[in-house]
């Protein structure tokens, strides 16, 4: 018989789907993987050895991808209403935010999930304008709380130009909202979430008004979940950010800027938070040197994935239709065939872990009421501005 630290020790480097498995082998083992302190310590394990990681894909349905293997998307059936217009948001230590009605925080490893209660009311959209909900996920490492920023935005109607917005955050470990200082900067239209999770902080690209047509013409702008605070991250002067379509990533933890035209592609790395001299030119890739099959043609959209287990790799989504790995060293791009991809690719990382939202079974039957009772509500609501439109209802 091994001593239970052995035992622990290689417990941590298992997959959960196995972890979940061998609760089931003696008491030994539940009270081994059910404790916080292995939670934590196989989190730890996962990424620190960069295995144990998943793609998870929503926007068109639910799927899986393991990274280790890359052997097909396997679909997700959530256990909780979940509409294929839905969305998932940034991941935390294996947990997503699926942008359902209400939002529910959610492990897809372990299956547990919390549907969160009902944020606090915003104030009616002033006179011609229309509001707009964005949402994103946070990690507290100091008092290890999960956090989700809910951000309302009011734009006009016809500009479609942000006016302001207002802001409420929940915390898991209270299960509840709390408004604060409203952000004094857009977030990024389409998405519908910034997600850009580094180092307990929120990021985002922003438009600098006073330097449309200059190399400052953009900043990086963060929100720290811990102290609620803005801050911006500072940029190289080489990078050069005018002309070109930028986008804010995460690549193996740290902050990852994507500069794209017409004819070449740089991906930059903040490999030290904080330290504007750390950011490092990853790759520069011309498409005039594509390889004779094309496959890697102008694109409109790049975004790097997750480096391969040795380092040697980065995964990319090119155009949100394809991946491909992008050799470090030689330089050279190969395509991935992974079956049952979605035709269209909205990937997110995220480590398996057994981190839990916090639910329990009497959460969870509260939750299925909550969505139940909001499905009627919205049921009765279109209904009513069916008929009130149709046929002009005066009371």
């Amino acid at each position: 018989m091994f001593p239970p630290e052995i035992i622990t020790d290689i417990l941590s480097r298992l997959p959960v789907k196995s972890l979940l498995r061998f609760r089931c082998v003696s008491i030994l083992w539940c009270s081994i993987i059910d404790s916080q302190d292995f939670v934590k310590m196989h989190l730890h394990q996962s990424i620190s050895t960069n295995s144990n990681h998943s793609l998870i894909l929503g926007g068109l349905g639910l799927y899986s991808v393991n990274l280790d293997s890359l052997d097909g998307a396997h679909v997700v059936k959530p256990p909780f209403y979940y509409r294929s217009s839905d969305c998932i948001s940034n991941s935390c230590n294996g947990l997503i935010l699926a942008r359902s009605e209400p939002p529910v925080l959610w492990n897809p490893f372990s299956r547990k999930y919390k549907i969160l209660p009902e944020a606090l009311i915003e104030h009616p959209s002033p006179l011609l304008c229309f509001s707009k909900v964005i949402y994103a996920l946070g990690y507290n490492s100091r008092n290890d709380d999960y956090k989700v920023v809910r951000v309302v935005e009011f734009r006009n109607e016809e500009s479609h130009m942000w006016e302001y917005s207002e802001t409420q955050i929940y915390s898991l470990k209270s299960n509840s909202w709390n408004s604060v200082e409203g952000f004094p900067y857009p977030l990024p239209y389409l998405k519908g979430n910034w997600g850009v999770h580094v180092n307990g902080a929120l990021h985002t690209l922003v438009e600098d008004s006073f330097h449309l047509y200059s190399d400052k013409s953009v900043r990086i702008m963060a929100f720290g979940v811990e102290n609620e605070n803005h801050y911006e991250v500072m940029l190289l002067p080489e990078i050069r950010i005018k002309g070109v379509n930028m986008k804010l990533v995460v690549l193996g933890g740290c902050l990852c800027l994507v500069c794209a035209n017409k004819s070449r592609a740089n991906i930059w790395v903040m490999k030290e938070y904080g330290v504007v001299e750390s950011w490092t030119k990853l790759m520069s890739i011309g498409y005039e040197t594509a390889d004779p099959d094309e496959l890697l043609k102008p694109l409109t959209y790049l975004k790097p994935l997750v480096y391969s287990k040795n380092g040697e790799k980065v995964l990319l989504n090119c155009d949100e239709k394809r991946l491909v790995w992008y050799d470090l060293r030689g330089k050279s791009i190969t395509n991935v065939f992974v079956s049952g991809l979605p035709f269209v690719l909205y990937p997110e990382v995220c480590v398996e872990t057994l981190v839990s939202p916090g639910d329990h079974a009497l959460e969870k039957v509260d939750g299925v009421k909550k969505q139940e009772k909001w499905k009627e509500k919205k049921n009765k609501k279109n209904r009513d501005d069916f008929l009130s439109e149709r046929f002009k209802l005066v009371l």
